[in-house]
């Protein structure tokens, strides 16, 4: 993805810095960091800088009707506004009394939330709200009007392939989008629904999901009959060469085997049998000429069965680890993964750091975790968001809104995701 690296004037900056690269086998320290700051769209990292864009957040609900058989955590009031999430969600046979607390995530731009006893048939029964992390009491005046329909939490995911060295800042090399949500014939179950949106890369990637803090041997994964990312189960793997769909992390964590090749996960094998690389849905007026093809985004729904209706409950987002395989270098067998900064010194498949993993101990982050799963990510080439030697552009560079803002301060811009730049998104 670096031929449009040339379009953004702080590759001029960076020339300088080139002379020293970064070598699995034989680590070059010297030098590294100013690779990565002449580079970087952004002229500093906020020391201790998280990268996170989610809090953790209860709210009790208290006043629960009878013949409610579910109560969920809204983002919004469904009477009122469209595109209302379920945060959080518990079925009252779990209930002790007519009292939930409901535990959720929260994004920096969610101030009030809504709770709702629905019965069995989604009637809404009672209503009410309050500020995030309150307490909400129901009440039965419920609008008569007809409520919008309500949809599962979703994260979009949006990765960089180049790690460790500089990429383009784009972070559309993979873009996957992550939907929860209970099952409603079986509450012990949560459902994770994966969608493959995006791949602008032009080589092979992989992918797989770790969820952490949740042994191997303490939940069982399994696969909807009707979608797979693998077209060809039979087909030799280079990245992901685990065949078993769930699988053990290093450290023993459950782990989902996603794909081994992106680009066989959005479109079929030729006719001669190659592979069809193209970068799927990060370019607009995608022609043969600048590599592009739009094709449909792939969903797959994963099944985790914890065994227990409380743990399915207090399952989040927050808890997933997305990440992707790539090769590094040209030629030989070294995998390394991809992960988003709280994750990303984890070695889940491989041990490709090779004990050297602090080398690697820095401010940058080949991942961005957008708690929106409509987020807008960056055209092919476009830096995610500008803001360097005085000149700000890029996709999310709206002032006081902007991701070179949120970079520098990350208690500064947080809603940037929500503003982007005409022209610079997909």
């Amino acid at each position: 993805m670096k031929k449009n690296l040339v379009r953004t004037l702080f590759i001029i900056c960076a020339v300088g810095a080139l002379t020293t690269s970064c070598i699995r086998d034989k680590f070059k320290y010297y030098g590294y960091e100013d690779q990565l700051e002449g580079y970087f769209p952004v002229d500093s990292i906020e020391r201790g800088h998280t990268w996170t864009l989610t809090t953790a957040a209860t709210t009790g609900v208290s006043s629960i009707p009878n013949g409610a058989e579910r109560v969920v955590l809204l983002s919004g009031n469904p009477f009122s506004e469209s595109g209302v999430e379920v945060l959080g969600e518990v079925y009252t046979s779990s209930l002790a009394g007519q009292y939930a607390n409901i535990e959720y995530v929260s994004d920096p731009t969610l101030s009030t939330v809504y709770a709702a006893a629905l019965d069995k048939d989604g009637k809404y029964l009672a209503i009410g709200s309050a500020k995030v992390n309150n307490e909400i009491k129901l009440t039965t005046t419920v609008p008569t009007t007809q409520a919008n329909a309500i949809t599962p939490q979703a994260f979009r995911y949006c990765f960089e392939a180049d790690y460790p060295n500089p990429g383009d800042w784009d972070y559309n090399d993979v873009v996957m989008t992550i939907e929860k949500e209970i099952a409603p014939d079986d509450h012990d179950v949560v459902l994770l629904h994966v969608t493959l949106d995006a791949v602008g890369f032009a080589k092979q990637i992989g992918a797989a999901v770790r969820l952490m803090g949740y042994a191997n041997d303490k939940v069982t994964i399994t696969e909807d009959d009707n979608s797979s990312f693998i077209r060809y189960p039979e087909r030799e793997r280079a990245l992901l060469k685990q065949k078993e769909l769930q699988f053990a992390a290093i450290n023993g964590n459950a782990t989902i085997g996603l794909f081994d090749d992106a680009h066989l996960a959005m479109y079929p094998l030729a006719a001669d049998g190659s592979v069809y690389r193209r970068f799927f849905n990060t370019v607009e007026n995608p022609s043969a000429s600048n590599n592009g093809a739009t094709q449909p985004a792939q969903t797959v729904t994963y099944y985790l069965d914890f065994g227990d209706e409380n743990i399915a409950r207090r399952f989040q987002l927050t808890e997933v680890d997305p990440f992707i395989l790539v090769q590094y270098g040209t030629a030989g067998s070294n995998i390394w993964e991809v992960h988003s900064y709280p994750y990303k010194l984890t070695e889940v498949i491989y041990g490709y750091y090779n004990g050297a993993a602090q080398s690697y101990n820095n401010g940058f982050s080949w991942a961005v975790v957008v708690p929106d799963g409509n987020f807008r990510y960056p055209l092919e080439g476009q830096p995610i968001g500008m803001r360097k030697n005085s000149i700000v552009s890029g996709a999310y560079q709206t002032a006081g809104h902007s991701f070179g803002e949120w970079i520098l301060d990350q208690d500064d811009a947080q809603d940037w995701f929500l503003y982007p730049a005409d022209g610079a998104v997909y």
